[in-house]
């Protein structure tokens, strides 16, 4: 097995290559190496001879990006069960290669191009790869979508065709990204971070599967309500008869749209503001910006309460969270 670093990137990375010319050897080294990414070999077809390769790379707000190369075998998801384990999205890419999706007892070819998705423990997938292949995962962690636009528990395993619209978009997003990766510096990962929310967001909540809201009609509302909020988090006045007024709606819908999510209002408004500051502070794109300026320009106007909230949010001082994350760049 031979490992090595993945470049130059002072975010965690890493790469396995199982080449042990024993092939038991070769067997065991590909099914640690897949234990490291929450994957697993069920099965692999006979008269082939195994071969594989796998990089890892973790982005500064979590983003854990996996590539996966090898001959034909069947991939499944290992992730462990834990009582309060994070919700987190999980999206795999087909590259090169013929595969098929199972879900539960559904089946479904992917093209090249196409983007598997769900929910870390929701539902029982399995990759069947019948020719050697080349595939990109990524587990998404709650604090990047934090409900805006869907609810992850709510979320069942399905395909995103990357033929065409947003899908499309979002997957040649990601192809680009997966040629890229082992040049990305924490700063550079920042636009990569901000891209891949919106793209996979968007692409999401066009899904059915994805709305907790029992009326499509409402679930189109919120994503509207949500985008008008995004489009003015800066403006410190922003309220709730602000918001209701931009979108031609009475306060009280605006509140009844807020409680299907369920979510409130200032909650919801306070968090995005909250996870942008963090986001901000977490790059060196703004590294010259003061605490007060990043807070100011999100829409806060007390800097001691900003602090307050960052502090009951994320367990630490706003300056203690910029010096952990700008000392590990």
């Amino acid at each position: 097995m031979t490992r090595m670093p993945a470049g130059s990137c002072m975010n965690e990375a890493w790469k396995i290559v199982a080449d042990d010319p024993d092939p038991a050897q070769r067997d065991a080294n590909w099914h640690a190496a897949l234990q490291r990414v929450f994957l697993s070999m069920v099965e692999q077809p006979g008269g082939t001879q195994l071969h594989g390769e796998v990089s890892y790379n973790r982005s500064p707000l979590g983003i854990e990006f996996v590539r996966l190369a090898g001959s034909p075998q069947v991939i499944i998801g290992d992730y462990p069960s834990q009582p309060n384990q994070s919700e987190s999205i999980w999206l795999a890419l087909a590259l090169e290669g013929d595969a098929t999706l199972t879900i539960d007892d559904n089946k479904a070819d992917l093209s090249p191009g196409d983007i598997l998705y769900g929910s870390t423990g929701v539902n029982h997938a399995a990759l069947h790869l019948s020719s050697d292949f080349r595939v990109l995962t990524l587990e998404v962690p709650h604090a990047i979508f934090y409900k805006r636009l869907l609810n992850p528990l709510s979320i069942r395993a399905g395909t995103l065709s990357g033929q065409s619209g947003i899908g499309k978009l979002l997957s040649d997003f990601l192809c680009s990204v997966s040629g890229e990766l082992e040049g990305l510096t924490p700063a550079s990962f920042h636009p990569v971070e901000m891209s891949l929310s919106e793209l996979l967001i968007y692409s999401l909540a066009e899904q059915t599967t994805v709305n907790t809201f029992r009326d499509p009609g409402h679930a189109q509302h919120f994503r509207e309500i949500c985008h008008s909020i995004e489009l003015n988090l800066g403006d410190p006045e922003l309220n709730l008869p602000k918001i209701a007024e931009l979108n031609n709606a009475s306060v009280r819908y605006v509140q009844k749209i807020f409680k299907e999510a369920e979510l409130s209002f200032n909650q919801y408004l306070r968090r995005r503001r909250l996870e942008l500051c963090k986001r901000d502070m977490s790059s060196q794109v703004n590294a010259g910006l003061s605490i007060s300026e990043i807070c100011y320009r999100r829409g806060f106007n007390d800097l001691a309460y900003f602090s307050r909230a960052f502090s009951a949010e994320f367990g630490m001082s706003p300056r203690a969270f910029r010096s952990r994350k700008l000392d590990s760049q």
